[in-house]
């Protein structure tokens, strides 16, 4: 199998989960931050801009997005160039942490990790069966 068929079998779909790996783990960096400066006077909660690196994982991965509607992706403008897991991080909505908020932000982002991680797996098992049954 030459290299233009394999990217076009499984590179997208494992550089977005590897994507989608690397905002996790910077978003568990983020909301344990907020976790750890629950008691620190002054200190306003970050957090990451989802939106915003969804835009650079398409732009990133060139996912093709087809508009069914004249109205979907109405505010998408096109990719910012995203190189490494250096995401934008910026001051929450509110400026008092609430650890209950934070705390489901974690579970909720600890569930899509692992859910990415075994989605990763199984692409490289389904792509490892698929080199083992071409050497037969």
């Amino acid at each position: 199998m030459d290299k233009m068929n394999f990217n076009g079998m499984t590179g997208k779909s494992i550089n977005l989960l590897s994507h989608a790996l690397d905002y996790q783990s910077a978003n568990h960096k983020v909301i344990s931050g907020n976790l750890a400066n629950i008691d620190t006077p002054g200190f306003h909660p970050q957090e990451l801009s989802f939106d915003k690196e969804l835009e650079r994982a398409v732009e990133k991965n060139d996912l093709s997005l087809r508009k069914t509607n004249p109205n979907h992706f109405s505010h998408y403008t096109g990719g910012l160039q995203h190189e490494g897991p250096n995401f934008e991080i910026h001051k929450a909505n509110s400026d008092k942490l609430n650890i209950d908020r934070e705390m489901a932000k974690m579970m909720q982002n600890n569930l899509l990790y692992e859910a990415s991680a075994r989605l990763l797996s199984k692409k490289f098992e389904a792509l490892k069966t698929a080199i083992d049954s071409g050497r037969r």
